[in-house]
C-alpha cells in the first residue's frame, strides 16, 4: 500500500498505531511485554544478560568483569580518534565524537564474549514473544512493508531480515505478498517460534558468518530493525550488506534515537544506552553512516513517542512505571509534535544502494 511519505500528518494515525505505549498506557504495555520488574529493562535494574559482564557491586555499583571488554581508538563512524565523555549507565561508558559527534560505546564487550551472551538472551525473547508485543510490531512491520513500496523497489521477489528475532516481520511481508522472505538471528531462544511461520526461511546465526551460498540470488531488500546499533564495524557490516543487494536494491533501517526527546530528558535513565547498544544513533549520524557505505537516503522520521515516560519524568517520578501526567499539566507535548522534530525514540530511515 502507497503511503504519503511528504505530510508527516496523513500517516501521524498510523505510527501512532504502533505505540504501545498511546494504544495501552506506559502500565499496561510495559507490564504484558515482560519490560517492567526486578531484572528487566524498565525497571532501572540490570537485566541477567547485562550482569554476565558486570558486577552490580552495592557500593559504588556497576563495574565491568575483567578480561571482557576492549576499548574503541576512534569513532566508528568517521574515523575520528577525538571524543569526549557523554555519559556512563550501568557499566556502559559512552563517548561524543568531536568531528562528527556520533555516541558510541567504549570500552566494548569483546566480540567472543558477547556471542554467548547473545546467543541466550531470555529478556529479549521474553519481550518479543509476548501477544500484546507481536500485536503491536505487526502494526509497526506492515507500515514498514507499505514504506518500501512506496519509496520504490528494483523488484519484489526476495527480502532479507538480519536480526529477525520473532519472525513476525517477515511473516508480515509474506502475507503481503513477498514470495521469498529470509530471516537471520544469533538467538537460538527464537529456534522454536520459527517452526510455527509458514513460508519464510531462518537461519540461526550471525550475518557476519553467512556464506554467499546459503544467502542465495541478490535481495530486492534488506531491514534491519533494532539491529545496526548492536554492529562493531558498521561501515564494514555495510559495504557486505551492499554485496547482497539488487542495484538499486532498499535498506529499511530502526534505530534508537540518542536525540529524542526522551533520551534528552532522562539521560543515565534511559535504555537507549545498555549493554546491547554500542551506538547511539542521531538522524545525522545515522545518514552520515550509511551513505558513506555507498547508499542514498529517501526518507527518514521517528517513531514511539515515549510520550507518557517523558510526562512521567516531568511530574518528577521514575519515568518508566506508568505515573503519567494525571494533572494534564504537559499537554503541550503531542505525538505530531515530537514526530514532526524528530524527537520520536526511535529513527525510522530508508537508503537505496548505489554502490
Amino acid at each position: 500500500m502507497s503511503i504519503d511519505l511528504e505530510r508527516l500528518e496523513n500517516r501521524l494515525d498510523v505510527i501512532n498505531a504502533f505505540d504501545g505505549q498511546l494504544q495501552y498506557g506506559a502500565e499496561r504495555f510495559n507490564r504484558e511485554t515482560n519490560r517492567s520488574g526486578k531484572g528487566r529493562p524498565s525497571s532501572g535494574f540490570m537485566t541477567p544478560e547485562q550482569a554476565k559482564a558486570v558486577e552490580d557491586t552495592g557500593r559504588e555499583r556497576h563495574i565491568r568483569r575483567t578480561g571482557m571488554w576492549r576499548s574503541v581508538d576512534n569513532c566508528p563512524v568517521c574515523g575520528g580518534s577525538e571524543a569526549e565523555f557523554f555519559l556512563e549507565r550501568m557499566g556502559m561508558r559512552y563517548r561524543r565524537c568531536a568531528a562528527c559527534t556520533h555516541v558510541y560505546a567504549d570500552p566494548v564487550i569483546e566480540p567472543g564474549e558477547l556471542g554467548r551472551i547473545y546467543g541466550d538472551d531470555q529478556t529479549g525473547y521474553r519481550i518479543y514473544t509476548q501477544p500484546l508485543q507481536k500485536e503491536i510490531d505487526r502494526k509497526k512491520y506492515r507500515y514498514g512493508v507499505d514504506i518500501m513500496d512506496t519509496v520504490g523497489l528494483p523488484g519484489r521477489e526476495r527480502i532479507l531480515d538480519i536480526g529477525c528475532g520473532a519472525g513476525v516481520f517477515l511473516q508480515v511481508a509474506h502475507e503481503c505478498g513477498w514470495p521469498h522472505c529470509v530471516g537471520v538471528d544469533a538467538n537460538s531462544a527464537y529456534s522454536e517460534t520459527y517452526r510455527e511461520i509458514e513460508g519464510v526461511q531462518f537461519v540461526n546465526c550471525t550475518f557476519e558468518s553467512l556464506d554467499r551460498e546459503t544467502l542465495g540470488s541478490p535481495y530486492d531488500a534488506v531491514s534491519m530493525w533494532s539491529v545496526l546499533e548492536h554492529i562493531y564495524e558498521p561501515t564494514t557490516f555495510l559495504e557486505s550488506l551492499g554485496r547482497v543487494l539488487k542495484p538499486g536494491g532498499i535498506f529499511f533501517v530502526l534505530v534508537p534515537n540518542v536525540k529524542s526527546l526522551a533520551t534528552r530528558l532522562t539521560r543515565t535513565l534511559s535504555p537507549c544506552f545498555n549493554w546491547k547498544h554500542v551506538h547511539c544513533f542521531s538522524p545525522e549520524s545515522l545518514r552520515r553512516l550509511v551513505e558513506g557505505a555507498g547508499f542514498r537516503m529517501l526518507h527518514r522520521e521517528t517513531a514511539i513517542t515515549e510520550i507518557e515516560n517523558i510526562k512521567s519524568y516531568m511530574s518528577g517520578e521514575f519515568p518508566y512505571h506508568g505515573y503519567g501526567d494525571p494533572d494534564g499539566l504537559f499537554d503541550f507535548i503531542t505525538p505530531e509534535y515530537i514526530h514532526r522534530n524528530l524527537l520520536g525514540s526511535r529513527l525510522i530511515a530508508v537508503f537505496r544502494y548505489e554502490g
